[in-house]
């Protein structure tokens, strides 16, 4: 007997999973920075760590070939590291719930719709820019990491509205749990 679980609610226990989470986390705040300077800072770490992506990894291609080109394992690597440094500083500066809404905008696919944004607000580089843009695929294989992408068989394709759909309610959690 396979248990199959629709998308609706799969959204529903996510949000109960980072409900409880933020209940468990509790109404006070580890910081004395406000509201809005974590609302800044998180979405400023999160712009920041897309831009490095970006360059970072058009450098790399740019330097191997654009035809066919896959990260390094070292690559992957140091954005894990940077991630890591990120979620620190935001723990130390803005509290636990400030370093849990940036990841929680990376695991939804919020970065990585960054990255693409970066791409079209920079298309006079002369890397990956509006014409060549992820965001004008109607499907990715790449998101296997994110919340639907866990769901799905492992290489299958997602659809591009649904990781939109999945950044833009991961960053309104994100800055719910903020709130």
């Amino acid at each position: 007997m396979t248990v199959r679980i629709d998308f609706t609610n799969r959204v529903f226990i996510t949000l109960l999973v980072l409900l409880t989470l933020r209940v468990s986390i509790g109404r006070t705040q580890d910081t004395t920075s406000t509201r809005l300077e974590r609302y800044g800072v998180v979405l400023g770490a999160s712009l920041t760590f897309a831009l490095g992506d970006y360059i970072g990894f058009n450098l790399l291609k740019k330097a191997h070939g654009e035809q066919g080109f896959t990260a390094p394992l070292f690559f992957r690597i140091a954005e894990g590291i940077t991630q890591a440094a990120i979620t620190y500083f935001l723990y130390k500066e803005c509290g636990l719930s400030s370093a849990i809404s940036f990841n929680l905008i990376w695991w939804t696919w919020g970065d990585d719709f960054a990255y693409y944004g970066w791409g079209q607000l920079l298309s006079w580089f002369p890397w990956e820019s509006r014409a060549q843009s992820g965001l004008r695929f109607t499907e990715y294989n790449s998101a296997g990491w994110t919340p639907i992408g866990l769901v799905r068989p492992q290489g299958s394709w997602i659809a591009k509205n649904a990781l939109v759909a999945q950044a833009v309610i991961g960053l309104s959690v994100s800055m719910a749990i903020i709130w």
